[in-house]
């Protein structure tokens, strides 16, 4: 009986000790998982990018400049390093973040002289540097990164998926302090995130462009490839800082409109569309018209430039010394079907596509079937209700330059995913002639004496050839009783054999002869110089 209590009771203390045993692995493993359960990972983005936007020698127009940023854990160490870095005010901010153990990205003007335990410094690209180039067109984002206008709106989608971010990975516990003073991971996609747009501009010549603008308050500049319709530059003035364009918000010049892309009156420019008009109808360049200093219809009087008149002047004498009563006349005997039909063959009348959100606005070209004699008369030599944009005006040019063949205006060129290799954006369509290649060349011929001998005086180059004409626009606005007229000058250089076209839009800029044409004049001389000092370094 005895032997049977004392196995009784050893059983039961064997189960016991067993039971107890249980337990306590149980609750070790609970513990264990507890523990596990309040550590976890934060990850902390340091910086981001996004896509770039070339030229069309793949360099870089954004993402050019570099800031300094530092990933910090709270650490003695690292905060003794940004101590003696950071401005007290700085610091003091950052110090009460770090007090609660918490990791932060501090932006700091350099690297911090001692870097302790828990510093990691980064270098992060700026997006836009201080004069951004072709700021106009590039647009702007807003703080969280989208495209707000131009074409950071229009390729907001791709300029996100080709962009890249660093991120630093921290182990914390259950109310988010750093537990380890070391990172656990970095991980790196912006430093080798090169994709981007590749645009038809060349920025050593956007650059030249806004500089020689900075002349012009009011205006705008358009460089165009002759005979392609490939914008080279595109400047247009007054700016705006698009690091911060809530600056100029209230400003009464329109800073944020883009001068190079709206219609304007257009002036004497138009008589090179006139003059091709003739020329393809069959009148002879040598046709003669006597200029007595004004040409009477009914009783509308339309006044030349040269009150006492020009005498006898073939049509390129006209074009050389800008004659509105020789225009008037061929405007008259071609009639007003024949003029619409020219341009709007030259791009006259239609809006551009220039790139997605990038538009060039139609303007206005007077329609033939409603056009009076006296309406003729003033579109003849571009007065009136005709309205064109500076791409039209570059548009026109090069199409003359480039032998009479169409161009399509266009800022892109293409795609790249590694900053290396371009993928083209459109295939080349056939082209159509707009007018004969002898009608190009006899208008060259006529634009270049007009920059050697006539108006365009002003727009001659020190370095290098042109041609091209004035244009001083009435707009029938008057300030003080005087009239607001608006300034051009289009032209092509070398005069010999056309590789680029540039026009200078000055608006209230009073005659194209003047402050345009001598913006031209730097332009091309500047360009032709560069092009020239290649030449002889390659010789060399």
């Amino acid at each position: 009986m005895e032997k049977r209590i004392v196995s009784f009771y050893v059983a039961l203390l064997v189960c016991a000790t067993g039971i107890f045993i249980r337990l306590g692995v149980l609750t070790a493993g609970e513990s264990l998982a507890a523990a596990a359960r309040s550590q976890s990972s934060y990850v902390m983005d340091v910086g981001e990018s996004r896509g770039y936007f070339y030229d069309r020698n793949l360099k870089p127009l954004v993402n050019r400049q570099e800031r300094t940023a530092l990933a910090v854990a709270p650490t003695p160490a690292a905060i003794e390093a940004l101590k003696e870095t950071l401005p007290q005010d700085q610091f003091e901010e950052s110090l009460a973040i770090l007090q609660n153990q918490k990791p932060m990205v501090i932006a700091v003007p350099s690297l911090p002289a001692h870097q302790g335990d828990g510093v990691m410094p980064f270098r992060l690209p700026v997006r836009y540097q201080r004069d951004q180039p072709a700021g106009h067109l590039l647009g702007y984002t807003d703080a969280s990164g989208t495209g707000v206008s131009g074409l950071e709106k229009g390729y907001d989608a791709q300029l996100d998926r080709w962009g890249g971010k660093i991120q630093v990975k921290y182990l914390v516990n259950a109310s988010g302090r750093v537990i380890s003073e070391e990172a656990q991971e970095v991980r790196d996609t912006l430093s080798d995130a090169r994709g981007g747009v590749v645009l038809t501009l060349d920025r050593e010549i956007q650059e030249l462009a806004e500089e020689c603008m900075e002349e012009v308050p009011k205006g705008a500049c358009v460089v165009m490839k002759a005979g392609t319709g490939e914008i080279l530059a595109m400047a247009s003035r007054p700016t705006f800082d698009v690091n911060n364009p809530a600056a100029a918000l209230d400003s009464p010049d329109s800073p944020f409109f883009n001068r190079a892309l709206g219609a304007y009156s257009v002036g004497s420019g138009f008589k090179i569309a006139v003059a091709a008009a003739a020329l393809e109808a069959g009148f002879s360049p040598d046709y003669t018209y006597e200029c007595v200093g004004y040409y009477q219809l009914g009783e509308q009087v339309y006044h030349c430039n040269r009150w006492s008149g020009h005498g006898a002047l073939t049509m390129g004498e006209a074009i050389e010394h800008s004659c509105n009563p020789y225009f008037v006349n061929l405007g008259q005997k071609l009639g007003a079907g024949a003029v619409y039909q020219m341009a709007y063959n030259l791009g006259f009348g239609s809006p551009t596509r220039l790139a997605d959100n990038v538009f060039s606005a139609a303007g206005n070209l007077p329609e033939p079937g409603g056009i009076s004699l006296g309406e003729l008369a003033n579109l003849s030599f571009g007065q009136g209700s005709l309205t064109a944009t500076p791409v039209q005006m570059a548009q026109m040019l090069s199409i003359v330059a480039g032998d009479g063949m169409w161009v399509s205006p266009t800022v892109i060129m293409g795609t790249t995913e590694d900053g290396a290799v371009v993928d083209p954006a459109r295939e080349e369509t056939p082209k159509k002639r707009v007018m004969s290649s002898r009608t190009a060349a006899t208008l060259r011929e006529m634009l270049v004496s007009a920059v050697e001998n006539g108006s365009g005086r002003n727009a001659k180059p020190d370095t290098g050839t042109a041609g091209g004409k004035t244009s001083t626009a009435q707009t029938g606005v008057y300030v003080e009783d005087q009239e607001v007229t608006h300034a051009w000058f289009c032209g092509f250089f070398p005069a010999e054999k056309p590789e680029y076209v540039a026009v200078v839009f000055a608006e209230g800029g009073g005659e194209g002869g003047a402050l345009p044409a001598s913006v031209f004049k730097k332009i091309s001389q500047t360009i032709q110089y560069r092009a020239l000092q290649r030449t002889d370094r390659f010789l060399e």
